[in-house]
């Protein structure tokens, strides 16, 4: 590690002291004609190297620097506020739940279910479940009941009792407003 942080400081120096002497002897307009990009070893020239401001996009290929090579803040100064956006679509705020009456059902029984909310709220969720543990429902549908968006005001849920004993069974809704 140490001799290759030494031959690329021997060999920088090397360019920066053959750069000197060539200005040195036929000075600058004829030095810039002796020494190529060809001639000097690629990672070689450094940033101590190279005078501030004596390279420009002129002298750098178009993609040859890329963001990765830039340390420091990179972005310009901050410009204008923009005009105001658009007013955003209503959203919705929970309001309550709502149940539909609890029903016993036999086993093998399929029954349908609906949970309707309070006027001007709509259903955005809902299901069925039974009061008793262990004991598990089929449900067949659960979807919100309306003809569109914001006239579903209810859920509906049709399941079947697959099990060999009665079920107490009830669906529910989640009940919105819209804002």
């Amino acid at each position: 590690m140490k001799h290759e942080k030494f031959r690329k400081l021997a060999a920088s120096t090397l360019v920066v002291g053959a750069l000197g002497a060539a200005l040195g002897v036929t000075g600058g307009a004829h030095a810039a004609g002796l020494i190529t990009g060809q001639q000097i070893k690629d990672a070689t020239v450094t940033t101590k190297d190279v005078r501030n401001g004596t390279v420009g996009t002129e002298d750098v290929a178009n993609g040859s620097i890329t963001p990765a090579d830039i340390t420091g803040e990179i972005s310009g100064p901050k410009g204008p506020q923009g005009e105001q956006g658009l007013t955003g679509a209503p959203g919705l705020a929970f309001h309550s739940f709502a149940a539909a009456p609890a029903v016993d059902l036999p086993p093998g029984g399929v029954a349908t279910f609906v949970a309707t909310c309070d006027p001007g709220l709509i259903a955005v969720g809902g299901g069925a479940f039974t009061q008793r543990p262990g004991r598990r429902l089929w449900v067949l549908e659960s979807a919100p009941l309306g003809p569109t968006g914001a006239e579903r005001g209810s859920w509906v849920a049709r399941v079947r009792n697959n099990t060999t004993i009665t079920v107490h069974t009830q669906t529910w809704a989640i009940c919105a407003e819209v804002k």
